[in-house]
């Protein structure tokens, strides 16, 4: 029997041609056949759900547009880095981490860019994927491993939102959340130094040539466009569906049923009204009821502390699906999306469970 013949360069480079060619026309396909099914969803939701238009661009057109705006810039500032070489200068920063958690020149670069992008330190990690610089594995608990410098980046939102409502109370609150990310960043530390591979750093020569950024902008423009459709084919339709199940009743479905459930658990009545506003009007809710309850003397500050905690392992998982979601499935493709979001959510529950125990004995 004849073997078949091997190709020819020129008909190997005509079918690369051909195949080249026709990508654009798959992505504006793909583009176009996920644009009708919002429209139609959208369509459905103003004349079918009664949604008003106003409402639709509140709460969906304009958050939505500053989402792909962020994830935009996050995504060509993680380029630029990459292409500049810039990783393990910055990487430097994080060589304690590096070097204990066997983790490579990526990971610490997107664990010191999370501390003020965490978009970017998500497509850092994914782009080097990508690249096949590191593992699935490695990204996984990159990956985790960003809730830590995440914190920090919210921490002066956070604590002056939280403080002015209850006071000194709102300090042992962001000191146990921070307790809980360092036991579960360890946690991370440990578990890598453990399933990944020793691997020595490369520290970067003081006398390194400079960048051609003429070169790295080329770079950065070939893939942007490329993984920003990739991303944004599918953050944007799981933004409408989020969306959409909000103003369903999908949420409120999920509160009373949770509300029904807390009923059963030997808190003061005031307590859960501190849980239920968490539910319902975010963290912010939550911390103004405690307020509320502390200045009028009605629960004594263990309670409340107890109660705070208590609310943030309930309803982070609520917020995440709402606020996260679209991010982490369209950064990560969908399956490692979910994984990474759900792993997350898991390990934050169980890292703030001995805090909450430690306040039940304290001050219950």
């Amino acid at each position: 029997m004849k073997e078949p013949e091997n190709p020819s360069p020129a008909t190997a480079h005509a079918a690369a041609r051909r195949t080249h060619a026709t990508r654009p026309r798959r992505r504006l396909l793909t583009a176009l056949m996920v644009t009708g099914v919002v429209a139609v969803l959208l369509a459905g939701a103003l004349w079918h759900g009664g949604i008003p238009p106003s409402r639709l661009y509140v709460r969906l057109l304009r958050p939505l547009l500053n989402a792909c705006v962020a994830i935009g810039v996050g995504l060509a500032l993680g380029l630029l880095i990459e292409n500049a070489s810039l990783t393990a200068k910055i990487g430097r920063l994080a060589l304690p981490l590096l070097k204990f958690g066997h983790l490579k020149e990526p990971s610490a670069v997107a664990f010191t860019t999370a501390f003020f992008s965490a978009i970017s330190a998500s497509a850092i990690l994914m782009n080097a994927h990508k690249d096949e610089t590191i593992t699935r594995e490695e990204l996984t608990i990159s990956a985790l491993i960003l809730t830590f410098p995440a914190f920090f980046a919210h921490l002066p939102s956070m604590f002056f939102i939280i403080t002015p409502l209850v006071g000194v109370l709102g300090v042992y609150y962001l000191a146990i959340l921070l307790g809980a990310d360092i036991l579960r960043t360890l946690g991370y530390l440990l578990y890598a130094r453990w399933r990944l591979p020793a691997y020595q750093p490369r520290i970067p020569q003081p006398a390194a040539a400079r960048p051609d950024w003429r070169q790295v902008l080329k770079d950065t423009g070939k893939k942007f466009l490329t993984r920003l459709y990739n991303i944004l084919v599918i953050t944007i339709p799981v933004f409408v569906a989020v969306f959409l199940a909000q103003e369903g009743g999908l949420f409120d479905w999920l509160k009373d049923h949770l509300a029904r459930g807390l009923a059963g658990i030997a808190l003061p009545v005031e307590a859960l009204s501190i849980l239920l506003f968490a539910l319902a009007a975010e963290t912010t809710g939550g911390f103004a009821a405690a307020g509320a309850l502390l200045t009028a003397g009605t629960l004594s500050p263990g309670v409340v502390l107890f109660t705070l905690i208590l609310g943030t392992i309930i309803s982070s998982p609520m917020r995440a699906i709402r606020h996260q979601l679209p991010f982490y499935l369209g950064i990560y493709t969908p399956a490692l999306g979910l994984r990474l979001m759900i792993l997350s959510q898991t390990f934050r529950a169980l890292s703030l469970m001995p805090f909450l125990l430690l306040v039940y004995w304290w001050g219950m």
